[in-house]
């Protein structure tokens, strides 16, 4: 695969140090995306660049730009959109024998293969980097990307606005605001995600008119109406504790230790959820129980707030007691649909001293048990030595 080679690749370039590959990793293996997207998140290539060395890698050409700001219709109505979101992949043009597409990983014989049968055509691959690559299907095929891309994206559009030395004469905390990557919030709005964003905005005269009017608050009329439907497909697990653990300790990537991971939390607790610490916020990841698994992108917490999930993660110190009331707080629970539990625990997950997921669980109409939460403590170990091999079994490639 040429996610495997590009590490190695760029080590023997020069282009950067065993060192810094490390914490490319490191990062990938806990926050998610492809290696590139985590190079360059770490300031270490720009997409550019990625995009020219994963073609000299692998010997694929970029796409035409034209092709890419402007794919053909005929050519994006041959693959089933469930198989461009699944495989990463993007069809730009085609002709009575030929389909051509942009994908991640031109390597894949099994990727073109099943192209190829979905689109009754030979494939001609073109080779794209994970951020440029989710932005044209959002944008033109109408496939969101994931939070944490959009979050990389917008930071490099500021790191862009600062080179070309753009004058920036918002308001201090509106700038602090969007370095951290939640942009600016006015009265009555919610935290969400920057993929929708914009969605908001165009729905914010409705929202207030609403609000104004005395009917439900304006934060719980965004969510309803903004916030996608992010429920992944249904992934079939094991039931059998001892294979679920089997599971955890064998998962080859972040998410697929989540998921098992939610699957042993959900054996003590209602409702469960695992949250991302990465970069100065607190973000949603997976949930498991009542609404948490359709609404838990809507959450992005700023470490510095006052929120026991800032605290916990900050601290990493864990939490139990009744839902805080406090308006942030109260805001998150009813993002996650779990305002009404009666009590709830958030437990820090970390790795090498760092906590970089917090697990968090309620009992809804009951308390949780003391022997759950010991179990669910020991989850949170267990996690963290997942993600500790992970991201051994990534550079190991590497070294």
């Amino acid at each position: 695969m040429a996610e495997i080679g590009l590490g190695a690749h760029l080590v023997d370039q020069g282009v950067i140090t065993s060192e810094q590959l490390a914490s490319a990793v490191e990062a990938q293996a806990v926050y998610g995306g492809r290696l590139g997207t985590n190079l360059v998140e770490l300031g270490l290539l720009d997409l550019d660049q990625l995009s020219d060395h994963l073609s000299a890698m692998t010997g694929v050409p970029i796409p035409p730009k034209d092709w890419l700001e402007a794919p053909a219709p005929n050519a994006l109505k041959m693959v089933p959109k469930a198989m461009l979101e699944d495989r990463g992949a993007l069809p730009l043009r085609a002709d009575t024998a030929k389909l051509h597409v942009a994908v991640l990983d031109p390597t894949s014989q099994a990727l073109l293969d099943d192209l190829a049968r979905a689109a009754g055509r030979v494939v001609v691959p073109y080779v794209l980097p994970e951020l440029r690559l989710r932005f044209a299907l959002e944008r033109h095929a109408g496939i969101q990307r994931p939070v944490r891309l959009a979050n990389v994206a917008k930071k490099l559009e500021a790191v862009r606005k600062r080179a070309l030395a753009q004058p920036d004469d918002r308001p201090e905390e509106v700038r602090l605001r969007e370095a951290l990557g939640i942009g600016p919030l006015g009265h009555g709005e919610d935290l969400i995600d920057e993929n929708d964003f914009a969605r908001l905005h165009e729905q914010l005269v409705v929202a207030r008119e609403r609000a104004a009017g005395g009917a439900p608050a304006a934060d719980e009329l965004v969510l309803d109406e903004v916030v996608p439907d992010h429920a992944s497909r249904a992934v079939a697990l094991p039931e059998d504790p001892v294979a679920l653990e089997a599971l955890l300790g064998a998962a080859v990537d972040r998410d697929a230790a989540a998921r098992a991971a939610l699957a042993l939390a959900r054996r003590h607790v209602e409702a469960a959820a695992l949250l991302v610490v990465h970069r100065g916020m607190v973000m949603g990841l997976l949930g498991s129980g009542g609404e948490l698994e359709r609404r838990i992108e809507a959450v992005l917490v700023p470490l510095d707030a006052e929120s026991v999930f800032a605290q916990t993660a900050a601290r990493n110190e864990p939490y139990r007691g009744a839902p805080p009331q406090s308006s942030l707080d109260a805001r998150v629970l009813r993002a996650l649909g779990r305002a009404s539990a009666r009590e709830m625990a958030l437990l820090p997950v970390a790795v090498r001293g760092r906590v970089v997921n917090m697990l968090y669980v309620d009992g809804g109409d009951a308390p949780i048990a003391e022997t759950a939460l010991g179990a669910l403590s020991v989850l949170t170990v267990c996690i963290a030595r997942s993600y500790e091999r992970i991201i051994l079994s990534r550079k190991r490639p590497a070294a």
